[in-house]
């Protein structure tokens, strides 16, 4: 068989890309359909709803069965291990074709499908919570990469994130164009602009100033350490000298 050409490779490997890019803006723009769902025909449970044992409204499954969660699998008895055994078949037979997550409320053993079931509504201390976490961050120029992603739209939009990041984190994006979810073909993270190289160079500025402090007070310390050591050997060079004994004091014959 013949080798490939580079340019052949290129459009290969490009087109893997599409495809798997295409698949994931499938995936989204379902998801986002079925959650659009849940709300038209008010599937969303209430916290009261949950705690009177309402069933799940998309599989009919208890939301809160309050059976206890399961224990870790390794620990699981003879019995427990057959029943898990069950809810898995049967959840796979619900289930086959989702490709979501699964979700389950804190002491209880019913499993929810992400694409299937809408899930509880957020606690008053999750909600304030997340609000204190968006409020207070404020993330600093220069912790952030600029990134260029290429879209399934053809589209070309510009987006950042944390620089601790070494790729795009995610697979669909929002195309401002298109005004809806797109699939992310390639991304490249671009130079650093002047924002970011002004706010870094500030930053390090003020690193190499606390260091500059630091070193300052620990020679200082050396200093006074140095000093403390000095007297002590006089004094051990003197016992040394005088055997033990005092230095002889002068008498006054007068």
């Amino acid at each position: 068989m013949a080798k490939l050409a580079e340019g052949e490779k290129a459009q290969r490997a490009l087109n893997r890309r599409r495809k798997a890019a295409l698949e994931a803006e499938q995936d989204e723009n379902r998801r986002e359909e079925r959650q659009r769902g849940w709300v038209a025909n008010g599937m969303y449970l209430t916290h009261a709803e949950i705690n009177a044992g309402a069933d799940c409204r998309g599989c009919g499954l208890p939301v809160a069965d309050r059976l206890g969660s399961w224990p870790p699998l390794l620990k699981l008895d003879a019995e427990q291990r057959e029943q898990y055994d069950l809810a898995e078949a049967d959840f796979k037979l619900r289930h086959p074709d989702c490709r979501s997550h699964r979700w389950t409320l804190q002491g209880s053993r019913a499993q929810h499908c992400g694409y299937c079931c809408p899930p509880p509504p957020l606690s008053e201390e999750q909600v304030a919570a997340i609000r204190e976490i968006f409020s207070s961050s404020k993330p600093d120029p220069s912790e952030l990469d600029t990134w260029q992603l290429t879209l399934t739209c053809d589209h070309v939009v510009e987006a950042i994130q944390h620089r601790s990041n070494t790729s795009w984190y995610r697979s669909v994006t929002h195309c401002p164009d298109c005004q809806q979810v797109r699939g992310i073909i390639s991304s490249v993270k671009l130079p650093s602009d002047g924002a970011r190289l002004v706010a870094e160079k500030r930053n390090l500025q003020d690193s190499l100033t606390s260091a500059r402090v630091e070193e300052e007070r620990l020679r200082k310390r050396a200093g006074k350490a140095r000093e403390r050591v000095n007297v002590l050997e006089e004094q051990l060079a003197d016992l040394d000298t005088s055997g033990g004994r005092p230095a002889r004091q002068g008498v006054s014959t007068e």
